[in-house]
């Protein structure tokens, strides 16, 4: 049967909408990895399956690799964007039922009404090791980890999926060949997003942040929006950035704006961009 879908990204993290509601389709597994593949099918970072819970609007994850996600949070603004845009023109904001629960996004539109910005008030951060999953005694807040010969200072946390940040300089060959393996480490029996993250401290003092992520399900990524919103409240933690303040964080793809309020829950603002739209053929799984 022929699917409607429509591609967006979210600076540089692209992905495939469909509106799954009344259609018997596995999505996870084979039939995601050939949709997300860039030369034998539309070619995304993900796709988001729009599912009807009851509750509201309800965003499914599937990773390039036919895995499942609990969240995405470059994904969930052009989620939003794609129901705003296309369902729910009058609306400025809507609550949208994720893996890591429900979660309320403010829109900001251009001036011919299309969505434009999407602000998301994320899940609040777990920093125990069984809700991130971490096999580890206690918290890992800036704890030095021996990989590949070599001593990385890392922090885990759960932003709706499990990441490990690390502010250490590392050259770019070091940091190629350490976010595959931290990713794969064993204390992540869930594997984990990994963001080398590099402080950066203006004449005028303010703090920011370069970033680049290794993905679960995608490697590499031009962004990573619950890995950058993962960084920010490490750093915060770890006192690196102050609350309360817009925190900058530059990725290979553009840039997000990520605060974090005095309870230490983050609040992430970014683009979403409309790239086409189209019909492919998939099979029932009836």
């Amino acid at each position: 049967m022929r699917v409607e879908f429509e591609k967006l990204h979210g600076i540089g993290n692209d992905f495939v909408v469909i509106d799954g509601r009344s259609l018997a389709v596995s999505w996870a597994g084979t039939l995601g990895q050939t949709l997300c593949d860039r030369h034998k099918g539309i070619g995304a970072d993900g796709l988001l399956i729009w599912r009807d819970t009851g509750a509201g609007p309800s965003m499914e994850v599937i990773n390039a690799d036919g895995s499942v996600a609990e969240m995405c949070g470059n994904g969930l603004r052009c989620f939003v964007k794609y129901l705003l845009d296309n369902h729910y023109p009058k609306l400025a904001a809507i609550t949208v039922q994720t893996g890591a629960g429900p979660l309320s996004c403010e829109a900001q539109r251009d001036p011919s009404g299309r969505v434009q910005s999407v602000a998301v008030k994320m899940s609040a951060p777990q920093w125990q090791p069984e809700a991130i999953p971490l096999l580890a005694q206690g918290p890992l807040l800036d704890a030095p980890i021996q990989i590949l010969a070599q001593s990385v200072r890392l922090t885990a946390l759960n932003t709706g999926n499990p990441h490990g940040v690390t502010f250490d300089r590392v050259t770019e060959a070091d940091r190629l060949r350490l976010g595959p393996a931290l990713h794969d480490h064993p204390m992540f029996p869930a594997h984990a997003n990994i963001e080398f993250a590099r402080r950066v401290v203006d004449a005028l003092g303010d703090v920011s942040f370069d970033l680049d992520v290794f993905e679960r399900g995608c490697g590499w990524t031009q962004a990573c929006g619950t890995g950058a919103t993962a960084t920010v409240l490490a750093a915060v933690r770890l006192g690196l950035a102050p609350a309360e303040k817009a925190i900058a964080v530059r990725l290979p793809g553009g840039t997000l704006h990520i605060t974090v309020d005095r309870d230490g829950i983050a609040t992430m603002r970014g683009p979403a961009v409309f790239v086409y739209c189209g019909q492919i053929e998939v099979q029932s799984s009836v």
